[in-house]
């Protein structure tokens, strides 16, 4: 598993330099690409980034054109934060090459092993997210 996730990130920080972003640019702008009520709040909250190093990261993804901060129309105070779709086509493109990719791997099983495998991979991810918070919370005390 730790190969896995290390080629992952490998893999991931190839296609943000394709970009000229880091990788944690290209995850949070996926996060922006699919999740309508993204804050910096709820990017630092996900990513257990500060809230600093969130806004510099919404800089640089601004500057970029990857993403736009617009006001909140029911609460002025909050900033939501939206994918601008300037570069839909060439993430698309790339991401659609990686689909296929894993796509022909996953043809070699059937559909029963696919979901066991699905089911590992999901409670893996809430696992990976829970410990995120809570070594967050462990070295804010």
């Amino acid at each position: 598993m730790q190969d896995n996730a290390g080629r992952g990130v490998i893999m991931h920080q190839a296609i943000a330099a394709h970009f000229g972003l880091g990788p944690t640019d290209l995850k949070c702008l996926d996060l922006a690409r699919h999740e309508h009520e993204l804050t910096a709040g709820r990017l630092a909250e996900l990513t257990g980034l500060s809230t600093s190093a969130v806004t510099a990261l919404l800089d640089r993804l601004e500057r970029g054109g990857f993403v736009e901060r617009h006001r909140d129309a029911a609460d002025r105070r909050k900033v939501l934060v939206r994918s601008t779709g300037r570069h839909e086509a060439a993430l698309n493109e790339i991401f659609g090459r990686v689909a296929n990719a894993f796509g022909a791997v996953a043809d070699d099983y059937d559909d029963e092993q696919l979901e066991l495998i699905t089911g590992f991979i999901l409670k893996l991810n809430e696992t990976a997210q829970d410990f995120v918070a809570t070594l967050v919370h462990d070295l804010s005390d």
